[in-house]
């Protein structure tokens, strides 16, 4: 077996890959070069430690690479070395002295051999060539393609390709690269030998991105997440809706399936019920939204969970942190990829409602009469006279049954020695599902469009100094009809599609007309959707990174490297609004000529009107920074040390907050310090140092400190009989405190909690004037004392490796909050406050498991099973909100869940009189046998408010988890994700379920689930009660009754695709082409019917959306 001794601590996998690169672009055999690298003065002082070691400092202190073949060459030997300042070669001597070996300096490459005699100059040789190319067909340049037992060797140029000598048809060619599985091929009689690498999983594996830097994953004691971009990349519009499912630790809900529209996301749950809750969002290291960056674009995706991965952010790391790092440039000759995605939308789930003949059948079983005669439910049903008795399926109506997305990404990488390039544009366009009026001159229907633009360059000025250059920019545009489609005050589109009854009108009458009801009694939904005019809504976003690395490595000491980074961001929103409210009819009946009779309702006009609003930031960052690496013999020593400064202008202020176009800024430092005695014991220590001017000069900063310890079972001498079993075993634990100074925002806005606010009073007469005076008087006391929200984190966690294809991790965590921004409850009235302050007194917990899960197996020589999973479980409680016990314990807030749903208790429905009188007195009105009933909790004999407590789940899981497997087979692939959540819950208690309790009987539609589900004596244990027609407050109640188990499974994604081969595509001037066919959304199982239980807050959201895609990708 062949070792690649590289220096990954200090530049990782992709630098060592490019310094294999250099080395191929830097010619085989040049003397220059073998006398450059054999001429090195080194200085080195080790005692009895083994020459792997040894040749691993090597490559750490001096940026060597060391090539050994193990079966000859004893790298395990123990020696001692003490030299200073001399050349590499006469080292190398005396490190293998007593082993006959030979060394070939190809300048920072060494290959080691055992010495062999060469052979005869009359020997014949056969000349050997070929192309070494990745799993998909791509060339693969700087792989060291060697002669076993020989010094002979050569790297692969730009292009893959190799070429040499053998001594005879019984040589060994080997083919290493960094990341990649060695392949040994056998000459035999060819002279042309292809080969395809395959990815060392464990290898790629070892190098993860953390806080201010990378760490091997080996040496990382804090709870750190990482996902695969292809695991990630869906066809959807942004990146938080694919994040379901793929993360442990990671809880995720959509609720609207809008085009555009964007998922909500939290790391480890909710810990905190002030303002800020949602993770800290890094790009480049810049505090940047997660949804503008194109999934192309993203070279790794990682996921801070614990105080030891996010105590160093300070006072941004409270609620996590999603690190982000984009491409960068690959040495060689341009390679441009394209991909390219088209597909249908349709929705998950619709609701079905009633009909107009379900309808008028259900409202006289309400009213026990026949409001509506047999006559005219026969008009309902036959259509003949739509006009006065319509049968309109609004959902169906406004709703098409499909529309389309597509997606375009182009990118450009290339370089050489002294630069390097990755430039990437790429397009998306989503239409929504709502239909549109195609004489309409504008367009009223929903569509997302968004175009990315990034460019990153690396320079290198110097041997020791480089420059990275990042830009980016992103378009985005969302064209609305003039009503939203839905809201929470019941106004949209979606909202009037579900409660619009079907039978008071038509969308349109047969003249033309436009009907409606008129104000207060409803709209029509037709209306809202297609003749309200229009809103556009435009988004710019424009990025900058610029960075400086300086390596004082030579200058200083050893491992030293100092970086300076700045960023200017800027976005500017601006929404354009012509609407109109058009003029509306109703009609009453046909004249003589059997035309309609019309009643105007609503005069509108059919101009649009105009307006427009505007709103945005600028941000400017500064960042400086020195990190230190060394290694002696088996210690291992880091350290960071940083800088930063912020500030952040919001445009756009409304000008009754003042307060808030005033900059926000922020200021600290930073630190880490790790140190790793061989591999097998690990501490780590963070801290931030913040300061935030949200707080008095006295309280405006905060220490922030981390400690973790790691040790790695397997690496002990005595775990050595397990190690073909168990080759890995580390446990780890952290305790921190991550600060949050967000205390102020939402509906809580005080920015300056130490100034005191001014209001206006009551009004005043002075002396025998009659005229009135207005008064002011103090709003919010002043609070100097108010200072960080605090989370004190634990974690504690174990990883598991298995014969090196089964990988676990599991972590259990367990957070208190502290300081949480809240307005006093429990001072009493008789104080004399006429506002009550605001202080953070707050506390909260939170704790839970998380867990992952990894299996890779090759079966035979042409397929490979890749099995993944993860699990995450969260569950928060309130500790002190500051308010008092209620009447009844069971009725307290404090110690229940961050939105925790409370209600009464039902017991099933009264089935008759009798029932009724035996049961304790409810006081919500008077029931009837169909009616719920609900348990008296606190035993006095009557049911009241008194008896509410806390009922079901919030409806935020506590459950999340997914699981999923790729199959490669030759050319093909397969995989299929699934994601799914439990321990949540929602409320069906709406006026689509209460038959017949809305504000008139225009908005008074149900889902047909209620049809043949209500409450009749026939039916005494139906699933809805008795129907009712006007207010009843006793259903009406929040109870278990109308909660909803939230718990779903969901085939979240499937992909099949195929690889050309690579013969055929080189033939179609390509290096590679892939097609392939993927679905989003495809299956839903679960116990609840009515709506996408993902929306769990009601059916009148836009719906989630099913697509199925058909891509492309070609190489050249």
């Amino acid at each position: 077996m062949n070792y690649l001794y590289t220096n990954q601590k200090s530049v990782g996998i992709f630098g060592s890959l490019l310094l294999l690169i250099l080395f191929s672009c830097c010619g085989i055999g040049s003397a220059a070069a073998q006398s450059q690298g054999a001429e090195q003065r080194i200085t080195l002082s080790m005692h009895d430690t083994a020459i792997s070691d040894i040749l691993e400092t090597i490559t750490k202190r001096y940026q060597y690479a060391f090539i050994t073949r193990t079966a000859n060459v004893d790298t395990n030997a123990r020696v001692s070395i003490d030299v200073v300042d001399e050349p590499l070669k006469a080292v190398l001597d005396r490190i293998f002295a007593g082993q006959k070996v030979a060394f070939d300096f190809d300048g920072r490459l060494v290959r080691i051999s055992k010495a062999v005699a060469p052979p005869p100059a009359s020997s014949p040789t056969i000349a050997v060539s070929g192309t070494v190319s990745d799993g998909a067909g791509n060339p693969l340049p700087g792989v060291t393609v060697m002669v076993a037992g020989t010094y002979k060797g050569i790297t692969t140029d730009n292009d893959g390709h190799y070429a040499l000598r053998v001594d005879n048809e019984h040589s060994v060619l080997q083919f290493i690269y960094l990341g990649y599985k060695n392949v040994e091929e056998s000459v035999g009689k060819r002279t042309t030998i292809d080969v395809a690498m395959e990815e060392d999983l464990k290898m790629m594996d070892e190098v993860v991105v953390v806080g201010y830097g990378t760490q091997k994953k080996a040496s990382v004691v804090g709870s750190i997440a990482t996902v695969s971009v292809n695991d990630i990349r869906m066809p959807t519009a942004n990146i938080s809706n694919n994040l379901a499912g793929q993360l442990a630790g990671v809880i995720s809900v959509q609720r609207s399936g809008e085009p555009g529209a964007s998922s909500t996301f939290w790391i480890r749950g909710i810990s905190t019920f002030g303002s800020s809750t949602t993770p800290l969002v890094l790009v480049d290291g810049i505090e940047r939204d997660l949804d503008l960056v194109d999934i192309e674009d993203i070279k790794d995706f990682s996921i801070l969970k614990d105080a030891a991965a996010t105590a160093i952010y300070g006072v941004r790391g409270a609620n996590g942190v999603v690190l982000i790092t984009t491409r960068e440039g690959v040495i060689g000759k341009p390679q441009i990829n394209i991909r390219f995605e088209a597909g249908m939308v349709q929705p998950t789930k619709v609701p079905d409602m009633l009909d107009a003949v379900q309808f008028a059948e259900l409202w006289n079983a309400a009213a026990g009469s026949e409001v509506y005669s047999p006559e005219v439910i026969q008009k309902y049903r036959d259509g003949s006279d739509p006009d006065l008795y319509p049968n309109v399926d609004w959902v169906d109506y406004l709703y098409k049954d499909l529309s389309f997305n597509e997606r375009v990404n182009v990118n450009v990488t290339g370089g050489g020695s002294t630069a390097k390039y990755y430039v990437s544009g790429g397009f998306y366009n989503e239409n929504g599902l709502f239909a549109r009026d195609n004489l309409k001159e504008y367009n009223t229907s929903v569509f997302y469009r968004k175009f990315n633009f990034r460019s990153n360059v690396e320079v290198q000025l110097h041997k020791y100094t480089k420059l990275n250059i990042n830009l980016a920019t992103t378009f985005e545009r969302k064209n609305e009809p003039g009503t939203t489609a839905s809201n929470t005050g019941g106004t949209g589109i979606w909202n009037y599609a579900v409660k619009s009854a079907p039978n008071v009108f038509p969308a349109v009458y047969s003249d033309g007309s436009l009907p409606g009801p008129g104000a207060n009694n409803g709209e029509n939904p037709y209306v809202l959707l297609t003749q309200t005019g229009y809103r556009e809504k435009f988004y710019n976003t424009a990025q900058s990174l610029f960075s400086l690395t300086q390596d004082l490595g030579d200058w200083v000491t050893k491992g030293l490297v100092v970086t300076v980074k700045g960023s200017f961001d800027a976005k500017n929103y601006n929404h354009l609004a012509r609407t109109k409210t058009p003029p509306q009819y109703m009609a009453s009946g046909r004249d003589e000529q059997g035309n309609l009779q019309l009643a105007q309702t609503v005069v509108g006009a059919d101009n649009l009107t105009y307006a427009e609003s505007q709103n945005g930031y600028r941000s400017v960052y500064l960042e400086a920074s020195i990190n230190w690496a060394r290694t002696f013999g088996k210690h291992d020593l880091s350290a960071l040390f940083l800088y930063q400064q912020s500030q952040r202008n919001n445009v756009g202020i409304d000008k009754t907050q003042p307060e808030l176009a005033l900059p926000y800024r922020h200021q600290g430092i930073a630190g880490r310090i790790t140190y790793n005695y061989d591999n097998r014991y690990f501490i780590e220590g963070n801290f931030g140092y913040n300061g935030s001017e949200n707080f008095s000069p006295g309280k405006r900063f905060g220490f922030f400190p981390s400690v973790a310890a790691g040790y790695v079972i397997s690496n002990e001498k005595f775990f050595e009989p397990l190690r073909g079993v168990v080759d890995l075993l580390k446990i780890k634990a952290s305790y921190g405190i991550v600060g949050n100074d967000r205390i102020g925002t939402g509906d809580n806005v005080r920015r300056f909690i130490y100034n005191e606010t001014v209001v206006a009073g009551n009004s005043y007469n002075f002396g025998t004037s009659t005229q009135t005076y207005a008064g002011t008087r103090l709003g919010d006391w002043a609070n100097p004392n108010v200072g960080w929200e605090e989370a004190h984190k634990f974690n504690v966690g174990v990883d598991l490796s298995l014969f090196s294809k089964l990988k676990v991790s599991v972590d259990y965590f367990k957070e208190k909050r502290e300081g949480i921004f809240l307005q006093r409850s429990t001072i009493p009235v008789y104080v004399g406050l006429s506002t009550q302050p605001w202080v953070n007194i707050g506390r909260m917990r939170n704790s839970g498991v998380d867990a992952s899960l990894e299996y890779h197996q090759p079966i035979g020589n042409n397929v490979h099973l890749t099995v993944r999973g993860n699990f995450t479980y969260a569950r928060n409680m309130i500790v002190d909100q500051d308010q008092p016990d209620w009447k009844y314990l069971y009725m307290n807030r404090t110690g229940q869940a961050r939105y925790q749903s409370f209600g009464l208790v039902a017991a099933g429905l009264f089935r008759d009189q009798d029932d009724i009188d035996a049961w304790p007195k409810q006081t919500f009105g008077d029931v009837e046998p169909g009616d719920i009933k609900y348990l008296d909790l606190n035993g006095d004999g009557v049911v009241d408010p008194n008896d509410v407590k806390p009922i079901g789940y919030t409806n935020i899981p506590e459950i999340v988890y997914g699981f999923g497997f790729s199959l490669q087979w030759k050319a093909f692939d397969f995989s299929a994700f699934f994601q799914g959540v439990g321990h949540v819950s929602f409320s069906t208690r709406t006026d689509q379920t209460q038959g017949f309790i809305a504000r008139n009987s225009r908005e008074a539609n149900l889902f047909t689930d209620v049809y043949d589900n209500y409450w009749t004596p026939e039916r005494l244990d139906a699933k809805y009660p008795r129907l009712f027609i006007g207010t009843n407050n006793n259903n009406n109640q929040s109870s278990t009754f109308w909660m909803a188990n939230g718990r779903y499974m969901r085939l979240k994604n499937l992909e099949i695709g195929y690889t050309l081969p690579k013969r055929i595509a080189q033939k179609m001037a390509m290096q590679n082409m892939r097609i392939y066919l993927s679905g989003v959304n495809l299956l839903t199982f679960s116990p609840f019917k009515l709506w996408d239980p993902d929306l769990q807050t009601g059916a009148t959201n836009y719906p989630n959306n099913r697509i199925i895609n058909i891509g492309l990708t070609i190489g050249f």
